[in-house]
Protein backbone atom coordinates (compact mmCIF):
# COMPACT_ATOMS: atom_id res chain seq x y z
CA UNK A 1 0.00 0.00 0.00
CA UNK A 2 1.74 3.16 -1.28
CA UNK A 3 -0.57 5.76 0.25
CA UNK A 4 -2.18 4.42 3.46
CA UNK A 5 -3.47 7.82 4.58
CA UNK A 6 -5.20 8.45 1.27
CA UNK A 7 -6.67 4.92 1.30
CA UNK A 8 -8.18 5.36 4.77
CA UNK A 9 -9.37 8.85 3.89
CA UNK A 10 -11.01 7.96 0.58
CA UNK A 11 -12.62 4.93 2.19
CA UNK A 12 -14.20 7.18 4.85
CA UNK A 13 -15.40 9.63 2.19
CA UNK A 14 -16.93 6.72 0.26
CA UNK A 15 -18.67 5.43 3.40
CA UNK A 16 -19.97 8.95 4.07
CA UNK A 17 -21.57 9.04 0.62
CA UNK A 18 -23.20 5.64 1.17
CA UNK A 19 -24.65 6.89 4.46
CA UNK A 20 -26.03 9.96 2.67
CA UNK A 21 -27.80 7.68 0.20
CA UNK A 22 -29.53 5.99 3.14
CA UNK A 23 -30.39 9.43 4.55
CA UNK A 24 -31.93 10.38 1.20
CA UNK A 25 -33.99 7.16 1.18
CA UNK A 26 -35.25 7.91 4.70
CA UNK A 27 -36.14 11.43 3.55
CA UNK A 28 -38.15 10.05 0.65
CA UNK A 29 -40.00 7.68 3.00
CA UNK A 30 -40.97 10.60 5.26
CA UNK A 31 -42.61 12.24 2.24
CA UNK A 32 -44.25 9.08 0.89
CA UNK A 33 -45.92 8.05 4.18
CA UNK A 34 -48.07 11.21 4.54
CA UNK A 35 -48.83 11.25 0.80
CA UNK A 36 -49.95 7.60 0.91
CA UNK A 37 -52.30 8.48 3.77
CA UNK A 38 -53.71 11.56 2.08
CA UNK A 39 -52.01 14.05 4.43
CA UNK A 40 -50.43 17.26 3.14
CA UNK A 41 -46.82 17.33 4.34
CA UNK A 42 -47.03 21.14 4.62
CA UNK A 43 -50.06 20.96 6.93
CA UNK A 44 -48.47 20.96 10.38
CA UNK A 45 -51.81 20.49 12.18
CA UNK A 46 -52.72 17.43 10.11
CA UNK A 47 -49.25 15.95 10.60
CA UNK A 48 -49.35 16.50 14.37
CA UNK A 49 -52.67 14.64 14.57
CA UNK A 50 -51.68 11.84 12.19
CA UNK A 51 -51.38 8.32 13.69
CA UNK A 52 -47.97 7.89 12.06
CA UNK A 53 -46.44 11.07 13.54
CA UNK A 54 -44.24 8.94 15.85
CA UNK A 55 -42.83 7.09 12.86
CA UNK A 56 -42.07 10.37 11.08
CA UNK A 57 -40.36 11.74 14.20
CA UNK A 58 -38.22 8.60 14.49
CA UNK A 59 -37.29 8.76 10.80
CA UNK A 60 -36.38 12.45 11.14
CA UNK A 61 -34.04 11.60 14.03
CA UNK A 62 -32.46 8.76 12.06
CA UNK A 63 -31.94 11.05 9.05
CA UNK A 64 -30.40 13.80 11.21
CA UNK A 65 -28.04 11.39 12.96
CA UNK A 66 -27.11 9.77 9.65
CA UNK A 67 -26.32 13.13 8.08
CA UNK A 68 -24.21 14.07 11.09
CA UNK A 69 -22.25 10.82 10.97
CA UNK A 70 -21.73 11.20 7.22
CA UNK A 71 -20.49 14.76 7.72
CA UNK A 72 -17.86 13.70 10.25
CA UNK A 73 -16.79 10.67 8.19
CA UNK A 74 -16.32 12.93 5.15
CA UNK A 75 -14.42 15.57 7.13
CA UNK A 76 -12.16 13.04 8.88
CA UNK A 77 -11.53 11.30 5.57
CA UNK A 78 -10.40 14.51 3.88
CA UNK A 79 -8.22 15.45 6.87
CA UNK A 80 -6.49 12.06 6.74
CA UNK A 81 -6.05 11.94 2.96
CA UNK A 82 -4.46 15.39 2.83
CA UNK A 83 -1.24 13.85 4.19
CA UNK A 84 -0.66 11.99 0.92
CA UNK A 85 -1.74 14.60 -1.65
CA UNK A 86 -2.11 18.39 -1.51
CA UNK A 87 -5.39 18.30 -3.49
CA UNK A 88 -7.11 16.84 -0.43
CA UNK A 89 -5.74 19.77 1.59
CA UNK A 90 -7.50 22.18 -0.77
CA UNK A 91 -10.65 20.05 -0.45
CA UNK A 92 -10.41 20.52 3.32
CA UNK A 93 -10.15 24.32 3.01
CA UNK A 94 -13.24 24.62 0.81
CA UNK A 95 -15.13 22.20 3.07
CA UNK A 96 -14.38 24.48 6.02
CA UNK A 97 -15.59 27.42 3.94
CA UNK A 98 -18.88 25.58 3.38
CA UNK A 99 -19.18 24.92 7.11
CA UNK A 100 -18.62 28.63 7.82
CA UNK A 101 -21.32 29.59 5.29
CA UNK A 102 -23.73 27.12 6.93
CA UNK A 103 -23.07 28.68 10.33
CA UNK A 104 -23.65 32.20 8.97
CA UNK A 105 -26.88 31.04 7.34
CA UNK A 106 -28.07 29.49 10.61
CA UNK A 107 -27.25 32.59 12.69
CA UNK A 108 -28.96 35.01 10.30
CA UNK A 109 -31.76 32.63 9.28
CA UNK A 110 -34.26 35.51 8.95
CA UNK A 111 -32.33 37.18 6.15
CA UNK A 112 -33.63 35.64 2.92
CA UNK A 113 -31.17 37.51 0.70
CA UNK A 114 -28.17 36.44 2.81
CA UNK A 115 -29.40 32.84 2.95
CA UNK A 116 -29.73 32.70 -0.84
CA UNK A 117 -26.11 33.81 -1.27
CA UNK A 118 -24.90 31.52 1.49
CA UNK A 119 -26.70 28.66 -0.27
CA UNK A 120 -24.69 29.44 -3.40
CA UNK A 121 -21.46 29.52 -1.37
CA UNK A 122 -22.33 26.16 0.22
CA UNK A 123 -23.09 24.67 -3.21
CA UNK A 124 -19.80 25.97 -4.63
CA UNK A 125 -17.88 24.67 -1.61
CA UNK A 126 -19.41 21.23 -2.12
CA UNK A 127 -18.44 21.34 -5.80
CA UNK A 128 -14.83 22.28 -5.19
CA UNK A 129 -14.45 19.83 -2.29
CA UNK A 130 -15.64 16.96 -4.51
CA UNK A 131 -13.58 18.33 -7.42
CA UNK A 132 -10.34 18.29 -5.43
CA UNK A 133 -11.10 14.89 -3.89
CA UNK A 134 -11.37 13.47 -7.41
CA UNK A 135 -8.31 15.45 -8.53
CA UNK A 136 -6.40 13.98 -5.59
CA UNK A 137 -7.41 10.44 -6.55
CA UNK A 138 -6.44 11.09 -10.18
CA UNK A 139 -3.08 12.47 -9.03
CA UNK A 140 -2.39 9.36 -6.97
CA UNK A 141 -3.55 7.13 -9.85
CA UNK A 142 -0.88 8.76 -12.01
CA UNK A 143 1.75 7.89 -9.42
CA UNK A 144 0.82 4.19 -9.26
CA UNK A 145 0.42 4.31 -12.33
CA UNK A 146 -3.22 3.29 -12.99
CA UNK A 147 -4.39 4.91 -16.20
CA UNK A 148 -7.80 3.18 -16.18
CA UNK A 149 -8.71 4.58 -12.76
CA UNK A 150 -7.29 7.99 -13.65
CA UNK A 151 -9.37 8.18 -16.84
CA UNK A 152 -12.57 7.16 -15.06
CA UNK A 153 -12.01 9.63 -12.21
CA UNK A 154 -11.38 12.49 -14.62
CA UNK A 155 -14.53 11.56 -16.55
CA UNK A 156 -16.50 11.62 -13.29
CA UNK A 157 -14.98 15.00 -12.46
CA UNK A 158 -16.17 16.41 -15.79
CA UNK A 159 -19.73 15.27 -15.09
CA UNK A 160 -19.48 16.73 -11.61
CA UNK A 161 -18.38 20.09 -13.00
CA UNK A 162 -21.26 20.09 -15.48
CA UNK A 163 -23.79 19.17 -12.82
CA UNK A 164 -22.80 21.84 -10.37
CA UNK A 165 -22.39 24.50 -13.04
CA UNK A 166 -25.93 23.77 -14.24
CA UNK A 167 -27.24 23.95 -10.67
CA UNK A 168 -25.49 27.26 -10.00
CA UNK A 169 -26.70 28.77 -13.29
CA UNK A 170 -30.29 27.74 -12.56
CA UNK A 171 -30.09 29.17 -9.03
CA UNK A 172 -28.72 32.45 -10.37
CA UNK A 173 -31.48 32.60 -12.98
CA UNK A 174 -34.19 31.83 -10.42
CA UNK A 175 -32.84 34.39 -7.92
CA UNK A 176 -31.94 37.22 -10.29
CA UNK A 177 -35.03 37.05 -12.49
CA UNK A 178 -37.33 36.06 -9.59
CA UNK A 179 -38.97 33.27 -11.55
CA UNK A 180 -42.36 32.39 -10.07
CA UNK A 181 -43.72 30.06 -12.75
CA UNK A 182 -44.17 26.59 -11.24
CA UNK A 183 -43.86 24.95 -14.67
CA UNK A 184 -40.57 26.72 -15.42
CA UNK A 185 -39.18 25.90 -11.97
CA UNK A 186 -40.28 22.26 -12.36
CA UNK A 187 -38.56 21.91 -15.76
CA UNK A 188 -35.39 23.52 -14.41
CA UNK A 189 -35.50 21.29 -11.34
CA UNK A 190 -35.94 18.07 -13.36
CA UNK A 191 -33.09 19.00 -15.72
CA UNK A 192 -30.76 19.67 -12.80
CA UNK A 193 -31.86 16.52 -10.98
CA UNK A 194 -31.16 14.20 -13.92
CA UNK A 195 -27.64 15.58 -14.39
CA UNK A 196 -27.01 15.53 -10.62
CA UNK A 197 -28.04 11.86 -10.34
CA UNK A 198 -25.71 10.82 -13.17
CA UNK A 199 -22.80 12.82 -11.76
CA UNK A 200 -23.41 11.52 -8.24
CA UNK A 201 -23.42 7.89 -9.38
CA UNK A 202 -20.17 8.49 -11.26
CA UNK A 203 -18.69 10.25 -8.21
CA UNK A 204 -19.57 7.30 -5.98
CA UNK A 205 -18.09 4.86 -8.50
CA UNK A 206 -14.93 6.99 -8.78
CA UNK A 207 -14.52 6.95 -5.00
CA UNK A 208 -14.92 3.17 -5.01
CA UNK A 209 -12.37 2.71 -7.82
CA UNK A 210 -9.96 5.04 -6.05
CA UNK A 211 -10.42 3.16 -2.77
CA UNK A 212 -9.74 -0.18 -4.47
CA UNK A 213 -6.67 1.20 -6.22
CA UNK A 214 -5.25 2.68 -3.02
CA UNK A 215 -5.78 -0.62 -1.20
CA UNK A 216 -3.11 -2.24 -3.39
Amino acid sequence: MKFPNAYKGVKKIWIAELIMILVAVVGIVTVVIPAANGVDINDEVALSNAPFKGVLAALAIVAALGALVAFFFNLIGIIGARKDDTNFKIALYVTLLGIAASIVSAIWSNSQVLNKWMDIVITLSSLFASYYVLTGIASLAEKYPDEETKAFVLKSRTWLEGSFCLTIVLKFIANIFHIQSEVALLIMGIAALVVEIISYVLYLCALNKGKNMLAK
